[in-house]
Order: structure tokens, then C-alpha cells, then sequence
């Protein structure tokens, strides 16, 4: 115990994820997921709730789900278009989601727009490059980037060091 404070002192000297230790280093349950258990789902955040979907159990998904930790429930919002997939790449950018890319028996190329206020995906211009799935995304400000991943169902033969920018 003695260690673990004297840990969080350091921590805080430094200021590096106070937050963290300050609500008390520990996990919180909350509601279930709506849908099936899966891997290689993709999520984002836009203002106070959490989306998350695709994935894989064991074949491709293409469900989409709202968290609002406000009511602890989950709500299952329109389809993702296009090929179930799972591996997808996905941020969010001022109150619209992105969702692209993937592995759906193919490596995929498109890319999808959510926007909650009207619960719709709207097609946007494919990922530059190659197809890419089991990459990551993120945002920062206005700008949406996507990097690392993939080219193959087995993952073994192109890698990719690159950063896309949206």
C-alpha cells in the first residue's frame, strides 16, 4: 500500500494522470452492451454519448449502438451500410462519428458519416491508399486521422506506418 502512494505523489508532482488516481484507480460496471458480444468493434464519442459497433461473432457485424451514461442504456441506432465488418477504424469530429475501413471477406476502402441528430450515415469519399483495417483513429480539433493497420485477412504481409488525415 505504501508503494502505490508513493507512486501517486510522484504522479502528481509531475501532473500525468491525476485524474486517474484522483477518483480512486478502480473500474466502474455499468450497463451491459446491447448487442452481441464481439471483437474488432469501433467506437467513438460525440458530446456526452458513447457509439460503438461492427465487429466480428465470429462473422461481421454492422450494428450500431448509443451509450448515454447519463440513463446507464444502451440504444440501438441505425445499421452501418455497406459490408458487416469488423477491424474498422473509426473518430468522431464536432457532432458527426466516422466509420471506415475494415475486413468484411475483403479488405474495405469506404468511409461513413453518423449523424445522431437524424440517426443516418451518409457515404463519404473512400480511404486514401490502400484497403486498411486493425488500424486506430482519432481526432484533434476539426481533423480526423486514421494510421497503422493492415492490407490482409491474416494480417502478415503489408504493414502500414502511415497516417492518413481526413
Amino acid at each position: 500500500m505504501k508503494k502505490r502512494n508513493h507512486w501517486k505523489k510522484l504522479i502528481a508532482l509531475f501532473g500525468l494522470i491525476l485524474t486517474f488516481y484522483a477518483k480512486g484507480d478502480y473500474w466502474t460496471q455499468k450497463a451491459d452492451f446491447g448487442g452481441a458480444a464481439r471483437f474488432g468493434a469501433v467506437g467513438f464519442s460525440i458530446g456526452t454519448k458513447g457509439y460503438i459497433g461492427t465487429g466480428a461473432n465470429p462473422i461481421g457485424l454492422n450494428d450500431f449502438w448509443e451509450y448515454d451514461p447519463s440513463l446507464n442504456i444502451w440504444t440501438q441506432k441505425t445499421n452501418v451500410p455497406g459490408n458487416a465488418r469488423a477491424n474498422a477504424m473509426g473518430f468522431s469530429i464536432g457532432a458527426k462519428g466516422y466509420i471506415g475501413g475494415g475486413f468484411g471477406g475483403v479488405g474495405l476502402k469506404d468511409f461513413w458519416e453518423y449523424d445522431p441528430r437524424v440517426n443516418t450515415w451518409s457515404q463519404k469519399a473512400n480511404l486514401g491508399g490502400d484497403v486498411r483495417f486493425a488500424g486506430v483513429g482519432f481526432s484533434i480539433g476539426n481533423k480526423g486521422y486514421i494510421g497503422s493497420g493492415c492490407d490482409s485477412s491474416s494480417c502478415n504481409s503489408i504493414y502500414f506506418g502511415n497516417t492518413m488525415l481526413y
